[in-house]
C-alpha cells in the first residue's frame, strides 16, 4: 500500500534552514561609492536604498519597512528572514544572528559562490538546524502491530484456587479487574514471589501475609493504585493488613480498593449456585 497515515502524535523534527545566494546582484550595488561630494553621497544613498527596497520586495517574509537608512543587513526578532547586503559586515551580521533561532531563510549577497558557501557554513554553525514539531506519519505499507490479546475462559479446580496453586491462571483476571492498564503481567517460572508489584499496572498482590512490611515499602512511591490484593484465609488478618496499608497508601492513592484472596475470587466466580452458598464454598469455580 502506498501513502501514509497521520498518527496524531507530535514529534520533534530537524529541518534545514534555507540559504539563497543573490547572484543577480553584487555587494557593490548596495554600497555608496567612495570619493563622492556630499551632494552626490546623498543621491547615491537614496539610489542604494531604492535597490534594497526593490530587493526586499521580492521576499514575502520581509516588509519593506525593515530596510533602514544605511543598513548593511537585516536581522529582526519579528521576521523569519534575514538579508546580508554587504559581506564586509558579515561579522556584525553573525553577531546579530546569535539566539535568533526563529529565522528560517537567509538571503546573502556575496562576491562569488565561494564566499557565499563560506558565509552559509558560518551561519549553519551558529544557529544549527531548525527544530519543529510536526505530526508523526506512518507508512501504510508498514501496517500496525497486533493490539488484541486473547484469553481463554476455563474452569479451575476450587481446591487449587484455595491452596494458592492457581495464581498464574487468575492473574489476568486481577489485571482486568484493575482496568487492564499496560501489558498483561506475567510471572517467571518457579516458586511464586511473596509480593507481586507490576510496574506498569495499577495493582499489587501480597501473596505472603508475613511480608507486609516489605510489601508496604514497595508501594509507598506508587500512585494511582486501583486494587491491592491480599492473600489470606483469615478475615481478621485481612482487615488488619488492609487497614495498615490503607493508612500508608491513601494519600497518593485515594481510590485504592483492598480485595481478599482467594475468598473474594471464589465468591465472584463460583457458578451454578446461590451467592450465600458460594460464600460457604459450595459450587464450581470458573
Amino acid at each position: 500500500m502506498s501513502g501514509e497515515y497521520f498518527t496524531g502524535s507530535l514529534i520533534d523534527s530537524e529541518k534545514r534552514r534555507a540559504f539563497r545566494h543573490a547572484a543577480f546582484v553584487t555587494p557593490e550595488d548596495f554600497r555608496v561609492p567612495a570619493g563622492l561630494s556630499p551632494a552626490d553621497v546623498k543621491k547615491a544613498e537614496k539610489k542604494v536604498e531604492k535597490k534594497k527596497l526593490a530587493f526586499v520586495s521580492m521576499i514575502d517574509a520581509l516588509p519593506q519597512n525593515s530596510v533602514t537608512p544605511g543598513c548593511r543587513f537585516i536581522v529582526s526578532e519579528d521576521y523569519k528572514a534575514s538579508v546580508l547586503f554587504d559581506p564586509d559586515a558579515a561579522a556584525e551580521w553573525l553577531e546579530a544572528l546569535e539566539e535568533q533561532d526563529h529565522i528560517t531563510d537567509f538571503y546573502i549577497v556575496a562576491e562569488d559562490e565561494k564566499q557565499f558557501k563560506a558565509l552559509k557554513a558560518q551561519v549553519d554553525d551558529l544557529v544549527g538546524p531548525l527544530i519543529v514539531q510536526e505530526e508523526e506519519k506512518r507508512p501504510m505499507s508498514a501496517g500496525f502491530p497486533a493490539n488484541v490479546a486473547y484469553f481463554k475462559l476455563d474452569f479451575l479446580d476450587k481446591d487449587r484456587v484455595e491452596l494458592g496453586a492457581a495464581f498464574r491462571e487468575i492473574l489476568p483476571l486481577l489485571w482486568m479487574k484493575s482496568g487492564a492498564t499496560g501489558p498483561s503481567p506475567t510471572l517467571p517460572e518457579g516458586p511464586l514471589p511473596d509480593v507481586f508489584v507490576p510496574e506498569s499496572s495499577p495493582f499489587a498482590v501480597l501473596l505472603n501475609e508475613t511480608r507486609v512490611t516489605a510489601f508496604r515499602e514497595a508501594l509507598l512511591a506508587r500512585e494511582a493504585l486501583r486494587h491491592v490484593y491480599v492473600v489470606t484465609d483469615a478475615e481478621e488478618a485481612f482487615r488488619a493488613i488492609s487497614g495498615e496499608l490503607r493508612i500508608a497508601l491513601i494519600a497518593r492513592n485515594p481510590d485504592v480498593e483492598f480485595v481478599q484472596l482467594y475468598r473474594d475470587y471464589l465468591v465472584n466466580f463460583t457458578i451454578n449456585t446461590r451467592a450465600e452458598d458460594a460464600a460457604a464454598g459450595i459450587g464450581g469455580v470458573a
